[in-house]
């Protein structure tokens, strides 16, 4: 009688295993425009409901941390043409949410009179560690200097890094995104090049509400930043395709990882002319992980752009 019990009571617990599913790289429905994922590594949610949007929350699985803030990870913001801005903020901007077939989630944004640009992203978990973001725009205009300006948004204790290219004969490195003697405002913008720096100062970031002065620092030598909580040993990595993204920007970091202020990362995407009925592509990938030192975060980069290479490269600026 003992060993039924044992095997009966052996069946209900691979029932309630087999019941509760391991972590898979997959998203599910968990309300309207929400998507939750597990991954074993990451867990939390993709809000796709046409407010305030973005991946968030995003928890540590081992340890139950958030390491994000609203409105979170790749959260699209302003739409901008030369000396021109669309609206407040994409991320408020109504969006079809569709779960697919291999468990990537795609949003669409249908164009409006206000936002002529029909934009369309897919989200998928290539690694427990790893999201990759596919965007494509096309304007229903011609549209000079066209820029998406994606925003990320980690929690506090995360210090913020940037790819810049090294002085003289330096090799390019990871310099934190410190505050420079004299330096004015709250936020600081790194341009791949002087093409690069001609759009950002096009009048785009002088338009109200919200102007914003960027202050201006080294050339960044690709579109690789990261956020770092030193304490929890956890790091954050964003990166893009060169021809992507054309500048990253971040505010300085606070002198104390418990200080104010946001920590976000920003990437200014695509900037080029595009015609009407023309389609631009951009791809993006976050990578959150333990104990990654700055030669594996480069590492990692190399990795992803062995990955993607541009199948449809974007024409010069």
């Amino acid at each position: 009688m003992l060993s039924i019990h044992l095997s009966v009571g052996a069946l209900l617990l691979c029932a309630a295993i087999v019941v509760a599913g391991p972590p898979e790289l997959a998203f599910t429905p968990s309300g309207r425009g929400l998507f939750a994922f597990d991954t074993g590594k990451l867990k939390g949610s993709l809000k796709l409901d046409g407010k305030y949007m973005g991946l968030y929350p995003v928890v540590d699985a081992a340890t139950g941390t958030k390491l994000t803030r609203p409105p979170g990870i790749f959260s699209p913001y302003r739409v901008f043409e030369t000396n021109r801005r669309y609206g407040n903020a994409a991320r408020d901007w109504p969006v079809v949410p569709t779960l697919l077939p291999n468990g990537a989630v795609r949003a669409h944004w249908p164009p409006e009179a206000d936002h002529p640009v029909k934009m369309t992203a897919v989200f998928r978990w290539t690694a427990p560690d790893t999201l990759d973001l596919d965007l494509a725009v096309t304007p229903q205009k011609p549209m000079p200097n066209f820029e998406l300006f994606m925003s990320s948004y980690f929690a506090q204790g995360f210090r913020a890094s940037v790819y810049m290219k090294g002085k003289a004969e330096e090799p390019p490195r990871l310099v934190p995104a410190d505050r420079t003697r004299g330096s004015r405002g709250g936020y600081v913008m790194f341009p791949s090049d002087a093409a690069a720096l001609r759009v950002i100062e096009d009048g785009r970031w002088k338009i109200p509400p919200s102007p914003v002065h960027w202050a201006i620092a080294r050339w960044l030598a690709a579109p690789l930043a990261i956020r770092r909580d030193k304490t929890k040993a956890i790091t954050g990595v964003m990166m893009c395709r060169p021809g992507d993204c054309f500048a990253v920007a971040c505010p300085w970091n606070s002198a104390s990882p418990k200080g104010g202020g946001y920590r976000s990362l920003y990437h200014c995407l695509f900037g080029r002319d595009l015609k009407k009925g023309e389609t631009a592509r951009a791809r993006m990938r976050l990578i959150i992980a333990p104990n990654l030192t700055d030669d594996a975060v480069i590492g990692r980069y190399q990795t992803f752009l062995r990955e993607t290479s541009p199948k449809d490269p974007p024409s010069a600026r």
